[in-house]
């Protein structure tokens, strides 16, 4: 005689294994965490760094790095929100600098905590 075994299965299984693994990442970072920045992003950096070659940072950034790195911000893992202010402030080659009239300190801590999001200990 064979003997049945109990096993969880089907959709609602899986529904309850991803709450398990899922959760903890969400309680990290609420829903909105990166919204602020992200809005900051696509008013004043998508124009020049939004992906294709179309955008002239994008563009530049993929001259200067020729395949070794994404010349898409939003694609990099090595970018520290220190980085992010000190360019966003000060500018280079033909970035221009952005006075705190135009993205204020608080506005600038947002993007810089959303473009540092995929930075290990960049945040």
């Amino acid at each position: 005689m064979m003997r049945m075994r109990r096993t969880l299965g089907g959709p609602a299984a899986a529904a309850a294994i991803m709450s398990l693994i899922v959760a903890p990442a969400f309680a990290q970072r609420p829903a909105g965490h990166y919204a602020a920045g992200r809005a900051v992003y696509r008013k004043w950096c998508a124009p020049c760094h939004d992906p294709g070659i179309t955008h002239p940072g994008t563009h530049a950034l993929m001259t200067k790095y020729k395949g070794v790195k994404s010349g898409v911000l939003l694609e990099w893992t090595d970018l520290p929100a220190s980085t992010v202010k000190y360019m966003v402030r000060h500018g280079i080659l033909l970035m221009p600098p952005f006075r705190k009239t135009e993205i204020t300190d608080q506005e600038l801590d947002a993007l810089a905590r959303f473009l540092s999001r995929n930075t290990p200990g960049g945040r």
